[in-house]
């Protein structure tokens, strides 16, 4: 299996920012080849455009007022804000792709704070899949990676690192690669390695000193991770005083805060991705949190009510007795009770948790702040092997899901244990984590194999056999990676970390070289792969050890939040996936804290219910009065009307508009939430020969365009109002008391005409770049409207002129492309559908998430209707759904989101809304009929991409209609009532 790497929309946003932020800003050629080209730091240029990102350029999404912050430092400063698992990889490889193309910059540094995360850079910067798609997007460039990596001490001569003088070496000459220098910010730090000037060779004729060296280049240095490089701390400090980059961009799902503040320690951000986005547009799996509920009443808890570092000591206090208890380092927890038997006070003071600084380290592993509880129930042995087991029961529940669809998918499940001794001896011998872990692993797959029995389904057959594989040896369907087994010469555990460190690919296949089944799918870790490493199979996190105190949760969920790839190595990004996180009753808030962390994600985000109340009312069709009364007996706000974040997540399930931002279904709890439909088998039979007609699959054909109509075009938009001065506002910000609280406003005070003029050449090539259409065509066109109708107005030849006239020459395309698009179906028999199986058996039920956002169960779920519950998206949808049974329907079903997939000319797809069986008022026959909701006025409010979407599904169904299908497709707008549409359609 090879993996493909696609471009997702976000990730062009990404790269629309990037260009920007460079976009004219004086870059200078420099005469050492060995140097990257110059930024001037002092060009306006630079804050212009960062400007313009702030305020939301061409679409872009603005930043937060709090956010947009810079440092009036010696280098220039970018911040990426991308959420974990939407390939921040990926993007900053392209940008580094697209500022040697753009600029020719040469020299990039790539900074990561860990050896997982390292391991994880270079296996997607080494891999064929990567280096296929680069050469494909940059045909004629090259990225030259070096990895800097502990040196071994050798006798004789001092070799200079070799992946520092093959970086530096790299020159400006080289056109068609550039350099990039991998390391850890240990490695940066290692005066060893670094700082050390005695080596046998000097590199580029004068420098013997890595450091100097390095500084040599005018590098542009990228951070991975920034929260793990605080601006305080050595790290970054080394960063600017050796080597000296003109440069520095931060990429990272989290920020840190500035010194002796809460702010966020942003500079220059321009492009922000955060948890709502990548929840919302379905970029990320969805969590589902999973506890184990068996807390007993007379449980020990003991709670660290403080420490002192000198003398070393701790007090504990037993929150049953209400007895502290003094103790110091070796001493042993079990002085409490026998729960916590083998744990010990390891250390007292500084600790190895970044969101921790001071605090108490158990012999376990576990790291303690002050006021943290443990619970003396989760250590006992009977309490893990619950957890175990159902770890178990839920993989297996999931992997049989994703082994029987139409291209499979490997299932992984992710343990984070409390002692590498559990899972493996000294000695490398299982231990007795290990050993029970594969005594219950094989008693499940015996059961499911017995059940499977001797079937004739060929797929069941094929899992059945990966199973008895999985039995017969049973020790290697699991590994395990901890921070010590870098340095292991162990043959087989090195084997195993380089299966689920380095290889991805190797992990994802369910074959290995030799056409054998791999079994490798449960991996364990001492939270070593917390950061930086993921897998985009992991369906399962585990957490048998607490992550210590107050770890961003969604820190936590990222190692298993990236879309899952199929069997053929495809990104799966249309259908809601759910990451399952098995945490132990001490977390029990889980949920709610991490749908607090998504809430509070944007600054100035409102946690009052107050703000929501009206629409809320209007949903519900009750009063607010109503509404406040019933959130404030559940206890889901206070007498003021704030949210209470412990009960968040049951606030989501009972009122999922009330809270915006994030959209329900996307982080549930799954001991609580119903978050799944059941389908309605009787009724689907009577809708599926329509369902399986608009599920077959088209591909758009499109007669081809003229040069002539081409030139035609381009000379209309010659001719229409696109001719307007290029300005700048002079903007003053003041601010004043409004109902008790200061506020900031804006106005404009005055505004200067910009000569932003470009060359003819680049003119031509920029529309040609952003048209398709060639510059011999343009130019024609150009020279025939020049003869005809006068001299061409020179503010075309402009930034703002480019734009207005690709703008104006896009609408003309989109209109042609519709008159010329036709579609024609693909010779494929696909049966796995949304709503069926991969035989076409329809499914028991489906998710939530794919019908609707909401979901009333207070109402009779309509007779006709082919799912269990009342799920809906909009009031209007509510409506259309309730008064949809009567007479003349035999039955209707919401159309699961992206389902359908009407290919769209303009890139993407579409799917309408709601599908019906109609009975002619004759009752002859039956007509098929499927809608498209949109809960607005009039067709005004559309936009002009929802438009085209109902204008290609209108010809999609026209085909359909003209290859036999008796189908009609309609849109309804708010003031369409559905029942005098059915009846219309009836009687016609």
């Amino acid at each position: 299996m090879s993996i493909e790497l696609s471009i997702l929309p976000h990730q062009n946003e990404f790269l629309k920012a990037v260009r920007k932020a460079f976009e004219d800003i004086r870059v200078m050629s420099n005469e050492d080849i060995h140097q990257n080209s110059i930024i001037d730091l002092d060009d306006n240029k630079i804050k212009e455009n960062i400007n313009d990102l702030w305020n939301g350029y061409q679409g872009l999404q603005k930043i937060p007022m709090a956010w947009r912050t810079r440092d009036d430092d010696d280098y220039l400063g970018i911040d990426i804000r991308m959420e974990t698992g939407t390939g921040k990889t990926y993007c900053y490889t392209r940008m580094m792709y697209e500022l040697n193309e753009m600029y020719g910059f040469n020299k990039f540094i790539l900074l990561v704070p860990s050896t997982s995360i390292k391991e994880g850079s270079k296996s997607f910067l080494q891999a064929d899949y990567s280096n296929r798609h680069f050469s494909d997007l940059y045909p004629n460039k090259s990225l030259e990676l070096s990895i800097l990596e502990p040196q071994k001490k050798t006798k004789g001569r001092k070799m200079f690192p070799a992946a520092i003088s093959e970086f530096a070496r790299g020159t400006s000459l080289e056109k068609n690669r550039f350099s990039v220098l991998l390391m850890t910010s240990g490695m940066l730090l290692s005066n060893a390695t670094m700082a050390k000037d005695d080596y046998d060779q000097t590199i580029l004729g004068n420098f013997s000193q890595p450091y100097e060296t390095l500084r040599a280049t005018r590098p542009i240095v990228i951070i991975d991770e920034p929260h793990r490089f605080k601006k305080e701390n050595q790290a970054y400090q080394r960063i600017l005083k050796e080597l000296h980059p003109q440069c520095i961009i931060r990429f990272g799902a989290t920020f840190p805060d500035k010194k002796s503040s809460k702010d966020k320690d942003y500079n220059n951000l321009i492009f922000n991705l955060g948890p709502n986005q990548a929840f919302n547009q379905n970029l990320v799996k969805g969590v589902e949190t999973f506890m184990i509920d068996a807390e007993r009443k007379n449980e020990t808890k003991l709670k660290l009510m403080d420490f002192k570092r000198s003398p070393k000591l701790c007090t504990f206090r037993d929150e049953m007795t209400k007895k502290p208890i003094e103790l110091s380092r070796g001493d042993n927890l079990s002085k409490f009770g026998e729960e916590f038997s083998g744990i010990t006070i390891e250390e007292i003071g500084p600790t190895s948790d970044d969101a921790i600084k001071s605090g108490v380290t158990l012999s376990n592993g576990q790291i303690l702040a002050k006021g943290d509880v443990v619970y003396g129930g989760i250590y006992t042995e009977t309490y893990q092997e619950l957890m175990l087991k159902q770890s178990i029961v839920n993989h297996l529940e999931t992997e049989k899901k994703n082994f029987l669809r139409g291209n499979k998918i490997k299932t992984l499940s992710l343990y984070f244990i409390d002692s590498v001794r559990s899972y493996r001896e000294k000695d490398d011998r299982p231990g007795h984590l290990r050993i029970k872990f594969e005594s219950m692993l094989s008693d499940a797959f015996k059961k499911e194999i017995r059940s499977i029995g001797n079937t004739k389904d060929q797929r069941l057959q094929e899992y059945k056999s990966y199973l008895e594989s999985s039995l017969v040896e049973i020790s290697k369907t699991n590994g395990g990676y901890f921070s010590d087994d870098d340095s292991t010469s162990d043959k087989d555990i090195q084997k195993e970390v380089d299966k689920i460190l380095r290889n991805k690919e190797a992990l994802l296949n369910f074959h290995d070289e030799t056409g054998r089944w791999n079994t490798m799918r449960f991996i364990f870790s001492k939270w070593t792969l917390k950061e930086g490493w993921d897998n985009p199979n992991v369906f399962q996190i585990v957490k048998l050890r607490s992550s210590g105190s107050e770890i961003s949760k969604l820190q936590e969920v990222g190692r298993g939040l990236r879309l899952p790839v199929d069997e053929k190595g495809r990104r799966i990004a249309d259908e809601q996936f759910y990451l399952r996180y098995l945490i132990d009753y001490s977390e029990k808030d889980f949920a709610s804290k991490l749908l607090g962390e998504i809430q509070a994600d944007t600054p100035g985000q409102s946690m009052n219910i107050k703000k929501y109340l009206t629409e809320i009312a209007k949903i519900r069709n009750k009063s607010e009065n109503e509404i406040f009364g019933e959130l404030l007996m559940k206890q889901y706000i206070d007498y003021d009307g704030n949210i209470q974040l412990e009960k968040i997540d049951d606030l989501y399930v009972d009122y999922p508009e009330a809270v915006t931002g994030l959209k329900p279904n996307k982080v549930i709890d799954g001991n609580k939430k119903k978050n799944f439909v059941k389908v309605r088998q009787d009724k689907f039979d009577d809708i599926s020969d329509l369902w399986k007609n608009i599920n077959r699959k088209y591909y758009l054909k499109f007669e081809n365009i003229s040069d002539e109509e081409l030139s035609d075009a381009f000379y209309n938009v010659l001719k229409s109002d696109i001719y307007i001065d290029t300005t700048i506002d002079v903007k003053t910000r003041r601010t004043v008391s409004k109902d008790g609280e200061i506020v900031l406003r804006e106005r404009v005070a005055n505004y200067y005409l910009v000569d932003d003029k470009v060359a003819y050449r680049d003119f031509l090539k920029e529309i040609n770049r952003q048209t398709g259409i060639s510059a011999k065509i343009v130019h024609k066109t150009l020279c025939k409207y020049n003869d005809e109708e006068g001299k061409i107005d020179n503010r075309l030849f402009t930034n703002t002129g480019i734009t207005l006239a690709v703008r104006e020459f896009n609408r003309w395309l989109d209109e042609k492309l519709l008159k010329k698009l036709s579609y024609k179906p693909l010779d494929v028999d696909s049966k796995e559908t949304s709503l069926t199986d991969y035989n076409g058996n329809v499914l028991e039920q489906v998710s939530q998430g794919i019908l609707g956002i909401h979901r009333d169960d207070t109402v009779d779920v309509p007779e006709r209707f082919i799912y269990d519950s009342v799920v809906y998206d909009s009031p209007k949808e509510r409506q259309t759904l309730l008064t949809s049974d009567i007479d003349e329907v035999v039955v209707f079903g919401k159309i699961p989101r992206k389902s359908i997939q009407i290919p769209l000319f303009t890139g993407g797809t579409t799917s309408p809304d709601f599908m019906y069986v109609i009975n002619s008022e004759e009752g002859g026959y039956e007509m098929n009929f499927v809608v498209e909701t949109k809960d607005m006025d009039n067709d005004k409010g559309l936009r002009r991409d929802e438009e085209y979407r109902i204008k290609s599904a209108e010809r999609f169904f026209k085909t359909l209609k003209n290859e036999g299908l008796n189908v009609v497709f309609k849109k309804q707008l708010r003031d369409d009532d559905i029942v005098a549409m059915i009846k219309g359609i009836s009687r016609n």
